[in-house]
Order: C-alpha cells, then structure tokens, then sequence
C-alpha cells in the first residue's frame, strides 16, 4: 500500500530547519507539481526559492514547501504522483495533503484575520482571535462486502465503465466506523451486511482521508438497488472469476481485494 515503505521512513515530527543542499523543495499547483529534470527537485534546483515552509522528513533529507517554481519546471498532474518510485510516491502525496491544508487555511473561519504559521507545532493560528486549526484528515470506512466466495463491487458514476472497486464512504458525526460501514453499503447498493470487521487502514493524502478497512457479509440474493446519484452499478463477483478492472496497487482496495483471492477472509 502507498503507506508501505520500509526500510524508507518518514518522520513527520514538526522540527523545522534551515534548507540544507539535497533537501526536496516541492512546488505545487491547484493541480499540478513541479519537477526538476524529471526528478523531485532538490533546494539545487532553485534560483530563487522564495519563502520554504517546512514539511517533515524523509529519511535524513527534509521536505519543504516553495513558493516558486524550480528552474526549467516540468509540470505534471497530481495523479503522476501515485506512479512515482517509493518512498516518493507516499512522501510527495502526504506533501501534497498538506500544501492543500495550507492553501485553504491562509484565513481564520472563525473571524476572518490572515493565519499564520505556529512555530512550535504544524498548525495555523489566528493572532487576531487565537483560532488554531490542524491538518485536516477526513475518516472514511472501505468495506469487502462478501457472502461465500462471492464479493459485492461497485462502479461509481465517474469512473470508466470497466472499473469496479469495494464500496467506501466518510464517516458521519455521532457514528462508530461499523455502523459507518452498515449505513454507506446500504446506502449505495441497498444490500445489508452483518458481521463487520476490522481488516488494514491507510492514509490517503489525495483526498485528505483515513480509510479503514472492514470485510462485512450480507445475503447475495438480496436485490441490489444503487445509490443513482453516486454509482453506476454494483454486482456480486466469484472468486474464481476474471474480475474487472480495479484500484491501483498503492490503494488500500487493491490490497483487501488481493487479500480476498488468496482466501485470507
């Protein structure tokens, strides 16, 4: 999974530094990143760096935010970041995550001031009315749905017509993640499950999420009525099958769906 990368480790301990020569300086767009030569640029890569805001750590090198572009800027979509080589592929989208943080939280949604940063914690604190804010990570619940040896996919509205994934969705105010689990299925195949249970978690930093794994069963030969406005179709499919076309192998869907070929639940 995209979190996986030992014996790599990022070290996301809020100690700010100085830039130092080899460190990754990271320049992003709404939606786009900058390389270097087709490489994660390097404080090198900089004529001007502008302002740097410190990240976190990968290994021994520190990771920052820039303000400018590097020189001769290849500019690529955010999603190139899944395909990239670990540990980079983890450590530019959790540097993602948090460039999305920070462009959205440059005001206080309490009375309006400009934010700044703290300098003691990764967080933005209001020094009109001491609002502080941190990372925002949105839970979410992803569930195989099984009975027998079959499993229940779903196809959602804006994805390819060949493309089926577990069902998935945030977690409301007031819910445990289980009662999260029973909800969302029903919710978006009109299928209920029982026997919910914990399985792998991961971060996600593309969209902010905390997903949490759970395998859950339910009856195959109950109708399955789909949420119109969220999936396309949803269908039950064997185990011994050619299943279709599914999540990248850096996802946690594309694990536990892995997990239930081999028989492991």
């Amino acid at each position: 999974m995209l979190h996986e990368i030992a014996p790599h480790c990022l070290n996301n301990e809020y100690r700010p530094r100085e830039a130092q020569n080899g460190d990754y300086v990271l320049y992003f767009t709404q939606r786009e990143l900058a390389l270097a030569d087709g490489k994660v640029p390097t404080l090198e890569n900089y004529a001007t760096p502008g302002k740097l805001q410190y990240l976190f750590s990968l290994d021994e090198k520190a990771l920052f935010l820039s303000e400018n572009p590097p020189e001769n800027a290849e500019m690529v979509p955010h999603r190139a970041i899944r395909q990239m080589e670990q540990p980079f592929a983890f450590a530019i989208g959790t540097a993602l995550h948090l460039y999305g943080w920070y462009d959205k939280t440059r005001f206080c949604g309490r009375c309006g001031a400009k934010m700044e940063h703290s300098v003691s914690e990764r967080a933005m604190t209001c020094p009109a009315c001491g609002n502080t804010v941190y990372p925002r990570i949105n839970p979410a619940v992803i569930v195989a749905v099984v009975c027998g040896n079959k499993l229940l996919m779903a196809q959602g509205v804006n994805m390819p017509e060949d493309f089926y994934s577990l069902v998935a969705g945030y977690l409301e105010i007031g819910e445990s993640m289980e009662q999260c689990v029973i909800r969302e299925v029903y919710e978006e195949t009109g299928v209920h499950v029982r026997n919910v249970r914990f399985l792998k978690n991961q971060p996600w930093p593309f969209t902010e999420t905390f997903m949490v794994g759970f395998v859950a069963e339910a009856d195959d030969t109950e109708p399955i009525c789909v949420q119109e406005n969220e999936i396309r179709d949803a269908k039950w499919f064997d185990r011994d099958s050619l299943l279709p076309r599914t999540p990248d192998s850096v996802a946690i869907a594309s694990t536990i769906i892995a997990m239930w070929q081999r028989h492991e639940f």
